[in-house]
Formats: C-alpha cells, sequence, structure tokens
C-alpha cells in the first residue's frame, strides 16, 4: 500500500468517528483480490469519501472533482494530496465558465485532466487495486450549493464507470467488475449522522454502449439507498 494512503485513512477514521455512526452492509460483495470499481450514491461531499476508505476491507482510491477550488493555493494543495494518494482528478467542465463560482482551473484544461484520470484509473485497475467513483457528478450536501431538489432525488448516471471499466479490461485481459453502492444518511442531534453503506452483487459490463447497463446500475444504487 501507497505509505501515504495509510495518513488518508487516519483522516477518513478521524471524520467518520467524530461524526457519524455507521453500519456497513454487503461486504462480503466487494471482490477479496483483484481490480473493483465501486459506483456509488453520492449524497454528501466530505462523509461519502470518509466511510468508503475508513469501513471497506480494501481501501479504495476515489476518484474525485476538483474545478470547486477557488484559489491557486487551494488548487495545489488539494491536487499534491490526491496525487499522493493515487486518487483520479478530473474536472467537471461545466464548472469552468463562471458557473456557481469561480474555479481555479480553465476550461482548456479539462481534456488534459481527464486523460490522466483515465490512464491513473486504469494503471490501478491493472495492478488490482479498487476505485470509487460517484456516478450522479454531484453530492446531494454540497457546498458549493445542491444540484438536487431534495434528499432523495439522484442525478443521471453518467458513463463513464462503464468505459472505465471497459478499458481496464481491455488493457489487462480481464473483466472489472462494478459494484453497486447506496449510502442512507439520518441526522442525529449534535450535527452527527447515522450512515448506512450497502454494497451489491458485483455487475460486469460487457456492453461498449452500455446505456442499458447504466441504468441497471442506477436503479441498483437506487435500490440500495432506500432507509
Amino acid at each position: 500500500m501507497n505509505p501515504f494512503a495509510l495518513g488518508v485513512r487516519a483522516y477518513a477514521a478521524y471524520n467518520a468517528a467524530r461524526y457519524l455512526d455507521v453500519t456497513v452492509l454487503g461486504k462480503e460483495h466487494l471482490p477479496k483480490t483483484g481490480p473493483a470499481l465501486i459506483a456509488a450514491r453520492h449524497y454528501h461531499h466530505l462523509f461519502d469519501g470518509a466511510v468508503l476508505v475508513d469501513r471497506l476491507p480494501r481501501q479504495p482510491h476515489v476518484f474525485v472533482a476538483l474545478d470547486w477550488a477557488q484559489s491557486r493555493e487551494q488548487r495545489l494543495f488539494m491536487e499534491t494530496l490526491c496525487n499522493l494518494a493515487e486518487w483520479p482528478i478530473a474536472l467537471r467542465s461545466e464548472n469552468l465558465t463562471g458557473g456557481r463560482a469561480a474555479s481555479a482551473f480553465a476550461r482548456n484544461e479539462a481534456r488534459r485532466y481527464l486523460r490522466a484520470a483515465v490512464a491513473r484509473t486504469q494503471s490501478l485497475l491493472r495492478r488490482g487495486e479498487v476505485v470509487a467513483i460517484f456516478p450522479e457528478g454531484y453530492p446531494t450536501i454540497d457546498p458549493a450549493g445542491s444540484r438536487k431538489p431534495a434528499d432523495d432525488t439522484f442525478l443521471p448516471f453518467r458513463n463513464g464507470v462503464l468505459r472505465l471499466a471497459l478499458g481496464a479490461a481491455r488493457s489487462s485481459g480481464r473483466s472489472v467488475p462494478i459494484v453497486p453502492a447506496g449510502f442512507v444518511y439520518r441526522a442525529l442531534p449534535g450535527g452527527r449522522y447515522a450512515v448506512t453503506l450497502r454494497l451489491g452483487t458485483p455487475m460486469i459490463a460487457s456492453d461498449p454502449r452500455g446505456d442499458t447497463f447504466i441504468a441497471a446500475l442506477e436503479d441498483r444504487v437506487r435500490e440500495l439507498s432506500v432507509a
């Protein structure tokens, strides 16, 4: 394991212990060895990742978007941390044109970051690592302002998770299971949350277009996110 990953796990454990009462169900569905992609509901901008990193038997690398960074210093700090942890970094191009808040990134950087994120993800999967991704793209609780009208709203899943799995499968010669993951949050007194993470049976994609697969994956994550 990357030595820096131990520090990431310690920080995740701190957040989980301080703010969360966590229950994890379905750990047996995460493959014990070999590559895997976790496709998770995105509810909380910070705590989702903390639970995934701290409470799973295999520590995942989390696919993150950093377009929210608004200063050069913030950008440099977050990029450095993510690179040390080997977390893939992407930019949501729709936020690089003024949008909700000024970004420290420029629109013409989005394609370069996407290529690097895909290359890093596929390299991690070829090494037999676990990568977690949030196909909705945005959380329900977001300091930049939620794009969801209600707590139980889901945004349409993007198909990047499918392309990553199929690309890694082609380059490695072995299939990459996609593990659906649902989150359920319940507010507690004192600013804490009761959080349930449910992992479902791994899904194997074979259709390069994947419209049917993405719809089935989204449905499964929704089911796993019901209280």
